[in-house]
């Protein structure tokens, strides 16, 4: 397997991570290890697979085909020769044993991927024995192996281990470019991946978690490419549905708002994994509130126009932001671990009293 250690740094090159990757790809140099560095959401793990299917690739293209068996199995994340070491659940450090049980897995020949890839995910929570025990094998990897490191705080490595990586700084992708990624990694549609994009900001896990398609399993027997159309709609529909909801919840009479709400929470927080993602469409809801008075072809649900004039006059700016605020507040709440259903009914009961206060 062929390393190179005189590669130029990230740091030394305008270019972007994926830019990089590609240019390794291309070059058929393997570095013996690289450095993920990033905020979360950047898509740093998705690149990593990306990476070692385009090299194990039976198609040979700088693309992944996504069709041989090579790209399947590590989409499944079933391929044998795709090691993974990650942080033990409820656990705060990668520990010495981790390392340990990771050298025996790769002391034999890959079983079958030409590049045996390692992804050693949040490498900065290694304790210093693990740091220590990985430093002889990023130097010196087993036959057919490297290693991809991701890290969001690159000052808890070693120097040692920092010295032996090649950094790629990934920068979240936002707006355009992060629908255009959505279109040619993922083969989303472009109108769903506009407004996944705009929906989640900078985050491509979200967006990958809006359009349903984050490690979508292939049918184990189909050689056709997975069929995304029926995802896009089901979330399509269910982004209409949360909208169409809001709408119905500000044009209600004023006795039947407060029903109205919590029934409208207790939907919500029937699936807890999809809370997050609705409070992200919701918040596109509040924005496109503000923005449509001032700029009203720069919304974000453009599919929802009219609704947007027709409501338009019954709400004022700062009640939009009120509501964006307790929003936020919600998300920090989830995010502590607080009752789903009594979070939300917390959030929408803001919402209508928040109504009832401002009503001319």
């Amino acid at each position: 397997m062929p390393h190179d250690h005189s590669m130029p740094r990230t740091e030394n090159v305008v270019l972007t991570a994926i830019s990089e990757l590609r240019q390794i790809i291309d070059s058929k140099k393997i570095p013996n290890a690289l450095l993920f560095t990033g905020n979360p959401g950047a898509g740093r793990k998705q690149a990593a697979f990306m990476f070692a299917k385009a090299i194990n690739c039976a198609s040979d293209s700088p693309q992944p085909c996504n069709l041989c068996r090579s790209c399947k199995k590590i989409d499944n994340r079933m391929h044998p020769d795709m090691i993974r070491v990650d942080l033990p659940e409820k656990k705060k450090v990668i520990t010495i044993s981790q390392i340990r049980e990771m050298e025996a897995l790769t002391a034999v020949k890959p079983h079958e991927a030409r590049y045996r890839m390692v992804l050693i995910s949040h490498a900065d929570h290694m304790n210093i024995q693990a740091q220590n025990a990985l430093l002889k094998g990023l130097e010196e990897p087993a036959q057919g192996t490297f290693f991809i490191l991701t890290a969001r705080d690159t000052a808890a490595l070693l120097p040692t281990i920092r010295s032996r990586v090649r950094v790629l700084q990934f920068k979240p992708l936002t707006g355009a470019p992060l629908a255009d990624h959505l279109c040619t990694a993922c083969r989303a549609d472009p109108g769903a991946a506009r407004i996944a994009a705009a929906t989640a900001g900078s985050d491509l896990n979200l967006a990958l978690t809006l359009l349903n398609i984050q490690n979508k399993p292939y049918p184990p027997d189909d050689d056709t490419l997975p069929d995304t159309s029926k995802i896009e709609m089901d979330w399509q529909a269910g982004r209409a549905w949360i909208i169409q909801q809001l709408f119905a919840l500000i044009s209600s009479p004023s006795a039947a708002k407060v029903q109205t709400a919590l029934a409208l929470s207790w939907q919500i927080s029937l699936d807890t994994e999809r809370v997050m993602p609705a409070l992200a469409i919701m918040r596109t809801f509040f924005r496109d509130m503000c923005v449509f008075r001032h700029a009203p072809k720069k919304i974000v649900n453009l599919d929802f126009f009219d609704i947007f004039q027709d409501i338009g006059q019954q709400i004022d700016d700062r009640q939009c932001l009120m509501w964006m605020t307790v929003l936020h507040e919600t998300e920090h709440r989830l995010a502590s671990n607080s009752s789903v259903r009594m979070t939300m009914d917390r959030f929408f009961l803001h919402m209508i009293q928040n109504m009832r206060n401002t009503t001319p």
